[in-house]
């Protein structure tokens, strides 16, 4: 059984799955970084590193954007079954 995520960790996980559904690809560090808000790729590393050890994820090593995603993920879909690329807020829409 996998051990609970902190809401980080819960954020990067779903932004991991839901690009790879969309895009047929891992995200970069930047990406990741970008779309949790932190500038340090030392800090999404330490991140997959705390998935990778719940079991949440799995990485090859010294492969770029070798993340696997080993637990079901929950993120929205569009009517048409795509993975929302961004999600409308009243007027605003956060991509």
């Amino acid at each position: 059984m996998m051990a609970a995520l902190s809401p980080k960790q819960g954020d990067l996980l779903r932004f991991i799955a839901g690009h790879q559904a969309a895009k047929g690809f891992c995200p970069s560090f930047r990406e990741m970084g970008a779309a949790l808000g932190v500038t340090s790729t030392q800090s999404i590393a330490r991140l997959l590193d705390e998935l990778e050890q719940r079991g949440a994820i799995r990485r090859l090593c010294q492969r770029a954007r070798s993340v696997e995603v080993l637990v079901p993920v929950a993120f929205p879909l569009a009517p048409d079954g795509a993975p929302l690329r961004s999600v409308p807020i009243g007027e605003y829409a956060w991509a």
